[in-house]
């Protein structure tokens, strides 16, 4: 076997390696548009940079058919391989997406390091959508005492209502309230600066009416969320610069 057989060879299990990876993270920690707000992408490149690139290149360069030692060089660059396969996988899934919050117009994507860095405990998201990540309603209490003590705490703190788990609630019991917040298309369209409204309907379907936008802020930048005004469903991702906070 030639050196490029071998490396075709390795390039082929890298392949079916990546797809299993890359269905995962696709279907599971990173569905839908989340993949996009959240550095689905960013991970993916690590995989890619590993996986198809690394592994093969590697064994095209020390692979010599009868050469002393060969089978210790091709497992070390199997393990090393793998080594570095499941630490960047694991970076992939820690930063994953857990809860997709609505507070006050404004939707936020957050990982478990977003609870850490504001101190807070991060609940179960099991226990609020049968979805991952799971899509709550951050609300503050009806009492107005109630409301008023908890933003005073929270204030001290620095931390901002919509990371406060115990205030989540099942987003699809709110979403008759949720969609009349949504942000006017004729306001979007002033920050629309190179046209992706347009080409977004080309896309989708529809008219502008026919949807509700929504500023969502993630990892990965300020974006909006089209939701379908008909269905309550979410359509998919504007790359349009939202407000930073409602």
């Amino acid at each position: 076997m030639s050196r490029f057989s071998a490396s075709f060879y390795h390039l082929l299990i890298s392949i079916f390696v990546f797809v299993c990876l890359s269905t995962l993270v696709l279907t599971v920690w990173y569905p839908d548009f989340f993949y996009t707000t959240d550095g689905g992408w960013e991970g993916m490149r690590i995989i890619i940079g590993v996986d198809l690139v690394l592994g093969p290149l590697l064994t095209l360069i020390v692979f010599k058919p009868g050469k002393p030692g060969l089978k210790f060089d091709l497992a070390t660059i199997g393990t090393l391989q793998a080594l570095c396969l499941v630490a960047g996988a694991y970076v992939i899934y820690q930063e994953r997406p857990y809860f997709f919050i609505y507070y006050h117009g404004h939707f936020y994507s957050a990982s478990a390091d977003t609870f850490e860095q504001y101190n807070q405990q991060m609940l179960n998201p099991a226990d609020y959508s049968d979805r991952t990540p799971a899509f709550v309603a951050a609300l503050a209490p009806e009492d107005p005492i109630e409301e008023a003590d908890l933003r005073a705490k929270l204030y001290k703190n620095r931390t901002p209502l919509w990371i406060h788990a115990p205030s989540y609630k099942p987003l699809d019991d709110h979403m008759g309230q949720v969609m009349k917040a949504g942000f006017p298309a004729s306001k979007l369209r002033e920050r629309d600066d190179e046209k992706q409204l347009g080409k977004w309907l080309e896309k989708h379907g529809g008219e502008e009416e026919d949807y509700a936008f929504f500023p969502v802020h993630s990892r990965y930048g300020n974006f909006f969320i089209a939701v379908r005004h008909d269905d309550q469903s979410f359509v998919g991702i504007l790359k349009v610069p939202s407000p930073i906070s409602g």
